[in-house]
């Protein structure tokens, strides 16, 4: 019969394993109880890499890192218009190391268009700041011979089909604000739907497609090159990148005054202490003046403010979207 007597070496081990454990487990409550964050932060982005979207939020991140004093991580989860993001980061642990870069898109724009949205701008998330503000233009291809929005409309209503304008998405804000367009002027115009900003910028640099809504950002070295000729700004004041192109305002239509936004959000139930460490931090990143200058180039300007002001502001801009998709009959099932 063997000796059923532990060694003694084995009998240390075993006798380890519960302080270790236990040591583990204070550790991990230690680090619970320090003030946040005490770890890195992941920012998930709803679009691919080496877009507009994603290049604004890693720049924004690298200059937020040394007031929040932890580690942002950027994380791309494109998909769905936004949608894949949207829903991972809503059931996410609500404790604020997982944040959302959401934008006018993914925050405003979806609870419009689409039938079946499985998470609410609001009702899901906690709203943190806003991070940036940029506006659209109106561009044509300089060989039509437009110069304005008047010709644009004339030229357009002459057209017993409509002049087409190229939109990078059925529902999209550009979509949407070339809706309103036509709404406020009485343009006759037609949407010629591609899959993504670039294709339909393409086109109408090519001269396939006449006019576009598009941001600075993507069309300002074709307006600069002369291919295409801006028409007019969204924004409230004049574009910097675009000093001769008047706003809508001058135009006479300063119902069209729109802009695209970004915004960090956080799952519901995030800690009133923790949102207001967040929006601390983007209130002091938004006046660097590195990330002002980034900005800048791409048309738009670093933003902040409070979690009540960005929850205004997306109810507004719900209701602002909302009435111009239910007036152009556009949903997407």
């Amino acid at each position: 019969m063997k000796n059923s007597t532990c060694n003694p070496r084995r009998r240390l081990a075993l006798a380890a394993v519960p302080a270790l454990v236990a040591s583990g487990l204070v550790s991990r409550a230690r680090a619970d109880e320090a003030p946040y964050p005490n770890r890195p932060v992941r920012v998930v982005v709803p679009w691919p890499a080496g877009g507009v979207a994603d290049a604004g939020t890693r720049r924004t991140a690298a200059v937020m890192e040394k007031f929040l004093g932890a580690r942002i991580v950027v994380d791309n989860r494109p998909g769905a218009s936004g949608q894949i993001a949207t829903e991972a980061v809503a059931r996410s642990t609500p404790d604020g190391y997982t944040l959302i870069a959401g934008d006018i898109s993914t925050h405003a724009l979806n609870a419009c268009v689409f039938a079946n949205l499985r998470v609410h701008p609001l009702r899901d998330f906690e709203p943190v700041s806003l991070r940036t503000r940029g506006s659209m233009m109106l561009v044509v291809n300089a060989a039509t011979g437009i110069r304005s929005l008047d010709e644009l409309v004339k030229r357009s209503q002459a057209e017993a089909d409509g002049l087409p304008f190229a939109s990078p998405g059925l529902g999209t804000v550009q979509h949407l604000h070339m809706e309103r367009l036509m709404q406020a002027t009485g343009a006759n115009l037609r949407p010629v739907i591609y899959k993504g900003e670039a294709p339909g910028l393409t086109d109408v640099v090519g001269g396939q497609v006449p006019l576009m809504m598009t941001f600075p950002a993507v069309a300002l070295p074709h307006v600069q090159s002369g291919k295409l000729r801006a028409l007019a700004v969204t924004a409230k004041k004049r574009v910097p990148v675009l000093p001769d192109t008047p706003t809508f305002a001058e135009l006479g239509r300063p119902e069209l005054e729109a802009y695209t936004w970004g915004a960090f959000f956080a799952p519901k139930g995030t800690p009133r202490p923790v949102i207001d460490r967040l929006a601390a931090a983007m209130a002091k990143t938004s006046e660097d003046a590195s990330l002002r200058q980034f900005a800048a180039g791409f048309g738009a300007e670093p933003m902040h403010s409070t979690p009540e002001e960005l929850r205004a502001w997306v109810q507004a801009e719900i209701d602002r979207l909302c009435v111009i998709a239910k007036k152009a009959g556009v949903r997407v099932e």
